[in-house]
């Protein structure tokens, strides 16, 4: 393995890393650029299954600014990749630096001595952030939403996922309840809250469980669109056998979690018209 623009000190790890990245299955390239007209080219650029790795390799921890500028422009194009800083583990670690890494989204690889790597910091991948659309309206689920979104983004996916699933199905049974209480559904509480989830979408959405009058509440877009997000559940707890299906799952992740905080907008704007 070949530098011509890593520094003496830095290339053992760079080295190390890239036995790292390996045994992760990844190909790997030292020194190029992960697309033509990326703005920097870093130590190494390993590819699996559609997704980017780069890690630029030092031998002093120093976030500077060609490596901002090429966080801005990944997260800007919301590339599927991650970029992260290797160093030595005897390099100084100012909380300063660590928390701009951990705002901007770069990960931070540390080698041993041994040859050992560990992640201290993982990046996230600008592909994988949900960032719901700042027009929707969430009413008293607003910190909810936001609570889940973060926690989709910043500690744990999956655990996201369920909470806005879990938050959309509640808000489904609120909203049937609801309509019963104005008179508009045939049905009693007591039949409504023993339905699953589907049937309840169902009965908002039939004509023939409305009294007279009335017509649905759910459209047959807002039905399929529900529907559609209830496949979510099976995403949390479906489990993985590779990896390539698990990276196929975390975009899923990702669209379906888009789908979450649209959905409670127009399911509080239903709650509104009756109330």
């Amino acid at each position: 393995m070949k530098f011509n623009f890593t520094p003496d000190e830095a290339q053992p790890a760079a080295k190390a890393v890239a036995r790292y990245l390996k045994r992760k299955q990844m190909r790997v390239s030292v020194e190029v650029a992960a697309w033509q007209d990326a703005p920097l080219r870093t130590t190494l650029v390993g590819r699996l299954t559609g997704l980017i790795t780069l890690v630029e390799v030092q031998g002093a921890l120093n976030y500077n600014k060609p490596l901002k500028d090429l966080a801005i422009w990944i997260a800007a194009r919301r590339y599927n990749a991650e970029l992260s800083i290797a160093v030595p583990s005897e390099a100084t670690m100012q909380a300063g630096v660590l928390d701009e890494l951990r705002r901007d989204g770069i990960g931070l690889l540390v080698v041993e001595e041994e040859g050992g790597v560990s992640q201290s910091i993982k990046a996230k991948n600008p592909a994988l952030i949900v960032t719901p659309d700042p027009s929707l309206k969430f009413g008293k689920c607003k910190q909810e939403v936001l609570g889940a979104v973060t926690k989709f983004n910043d500690v744990d996916r999956k655990d996201g996922l369920r909470d806005m699933c879990e938050l959309v199905e509640r808000e489904t049974e609120s909203l049937a309840v609801l309509a019963i209480r104005k008179g508009l559904l045939v049905m009693s509480e007591s039949v409504i809250k023993g339905q699953d989830w589907s049937s309840q979408i169902n009965t908002l959405a039939s004509a023939r469980a409305y009294n007279p009058g009335h017509t649905p509440l759910v459209d047959t877009k807002l039905s399929a669109d529900m529907h559609s997000f209830r496949g979510a559940r099976n995403l949390v707890d479906h489990k993985v056998r590779t990896r390539r299906d698990d990276k196929r799952r975390q975009m899923q992740f990702a669209e379906r979690m888009m789908q979450g905080p649209r959905l409670i907008a127009e399911i509080m704007t239903l709650q509104r018209r009756l109330r």
